[in-house]
């Protein structure tokens, strides 16, 4: 058993097993595979009440992309965790923020484990113009108007857009935003660098459900499955 190493899709299916049955109504809870957030993609996120990543790096990854990561994902995420392999827990350990969760995948009994070493913490380091961004272009529009602001329209770039939409409202209410359009959409994240019918697109790997907001009951750490994750409610 000292020889066997863990894999991306050994600790994913775990992962996604946990994640299913913690997080099983569709009317509360998007789980997305590949999930795209400024230039980089996660590998598993939740979005309900908050956005919360989970990235992976197995045994037989590696940790050349982990530093960048933390950059981006730290600009967006409410939640993050990371989930490594024994061989590379140490190192990774060092790469990451205190305010990330750890968790480490090993075998057992033949069969892959991921033992929590800490739980998540709110990341305090979310930033406006990377939130702005997870909105399409129309999308960031309507949330101007809707927050009564008209200084740029449909004829403005999406760039500027999301520049005012970011120097204009506030960080809870673009974070709100951000996931109420993602449940919306049933799992698209950031948008590539094309246009179709006004708006910017992409396409995730998630189940396409409509979605309405809750609220946060409590933040806790679930012992079973071994996940920080908040609890949430309508």
């Amino acid at each position: 058993m000292s020889k066997l190493v863990t894999r991306d899709p050994d600790i994913r299916a775990v992962l996604m097993r946990e994640l299913g049955e913690r997080f099983s109504d569709p009317s509360h809870d998007l789980i997305l595979e590949e999930f795209g957030c400024n230039t980089s993609r996660i590998d598993v996120a939740v979005v309900n009440g908050s956005l919360h990543g989970f990235e992976i790096k197995s045994d037989s990854d590696s940790l050349a992309r982990l530093d960048r990561q933390v950059e981006q994902y730290g600009r967006v995420f409410d939640f993050m965790t990371l989930i490594c392999g024994r061989k590379l827990f140490s190192a990774a350990r060092e790469f990451v923020p205190k305010w990330w969760g750890l968790r480490m995948a090993k075998f057992e009994n033949g069969n892959v484990t991921l033992l929590e070493i800490r739980g998540p913490k709110q990341n305090k380091y979310q930033e406006n113009a990377a939130l702005a961004r997870m909105l399409w272009k129309d999308e960031a529009l309507r949330c101007l108007r809707k927050n009564g602001y008209r200084t740029v329209t449909t004829k403005n770039s999406a760039e500027q857009i999301w520049n005012e939409a970011a120097r204009l409202l506030g960080l809870k209410t673009l974070a709100d935003e951000a996931r109420f359009a993602i449940r919306a959409r049933g799992g698209s994240g950031f948008a590539k660098q094309s246009t179709q019918g006004g708006g910017l697109y992409t396409f995730d790997r998630g189940d396409r459900y409509a979605h309405e907001p809750f609220q946060v009951e409590q933040f806790a750490i679930f012992g079973f499955f071994g996940l920080g994750i908040p609890i949430f409610r309508r």
